[in-house]
């Protein structure tokens, strides 16, 4: 008789697994920025750095897009790149694998090999809390891009970004839970949460905390002007009529919605 799948609970859980399950979409964005760098630049994009890589599912899903991609992930904690070896990388062909290069270190320091297209996600650069160090980071990101490169990052804003709210969402077998705890309106810092939640009522919390500064967009472009990117542009996600929820489809605007929460990407060209 088939084994019964066992149910995920508290004890019996691994938290990255959860994140990727619940946060990330790698193959679509990976394929989104191969699509993208292709039609701004007109060329194949081939050398993708991803910062603040976590488990490195984005640079995994990259190098699998063709035989020529190569990717390097950079991130500070060195448990979390062990784990990216052991779960993503070592899934890939031994060729693809000899593709991706994973390096513990601070994405502000971190600048070779250049790169085609550097991108920092899921809002992650926003540990960076003042415009010195924010300045510090653009400044070495623009100098790790080949010429005629871009720099992405993800952007998120509206009222409710400064809301203390938890936000569920149902994934296969548990839920994920976005706790913003606090905001402090002087400073811009917020203080975010992710906690599981499973069948059996137990509740994985603090998986993830997260002390950051809340950016706003003028201040971003503001900034990546001062370093010398060029063409500064916002693709704003549009929504869906039905659920009032972002549809995952990104244009260049010149101006943004009146929303209460949005997302948005940041991009500039070397």
């Amino acid at each position: 008789m088939p084994q019964k799948k066992s149910k995920l609970t508290a004890r019996r859980v691994d938290k990255h697994a959860l994140y990727e399950m619940s946060v990330q979409a790698p193959e679509d964005d990976a394929r989104f920025f191969a699509r993208y760098y292709k039609k701004y630049t007109g060329e194949p994009l081939r050398s993708f750095r991803e910062d603040f890589c976590g488990t490195a599912i984005l640079s995994s899903a990259f190098v699998q897009l063709h035989r020529d991609n190569h990717a390097m992930g950079v991130d500070l904690d060195q448990p979390t790149l062990d784990w990216a070896a052991r779960h993503n990388v070592s899934r890939l062909s031994p060729e693809a694998q000899d593709r991706v290069q994973l390096v513990r270190g601070d994405v502000a320091d971190v600048r070779k090999p250049v790169a085609e297209l550097t991108a920092a996600l899921n809002f992650s650069y926003s540990v960076f809390k003042t415009r010195r160090d924010l300045g510090r980071y653009f400044d070495n990101a623009y100098q790790g891009l080949k010429p005629g490169g871009l720099f992405v990052l993800d952007a998120w804003g509206g009222g409710q970004s400064q809301f203390l709210m938890e936000e569920r969402k149902k994934v296969e077998g548990f839920t994920y839970v976005w706790d913003q705890a606090d905001f402090d309106p002087i400073t811009a810092e917020i203080l975010c949460k992710i906690h599981f939640e499973f069948p059996d009522g137990t509740r994985l919390r603090n998986a993830f905390t997260y002390d950051w500064r809340l950016w706003t967009l003028p201040e971003m472009i503001e900034l990546m002007t001062d370093t010398g990117f060029r063409d500064i542009h916002v693709l704003w996600e549009g929504t869906d009529r039905k659920s009032g929820e972002g549809n995952g489809v990104f244009r260049r605007v010149r101006r943004g919605g009146d929303e209460e929460a949005w997302i948005a990407y940041v991009i500039g060209q070397r």
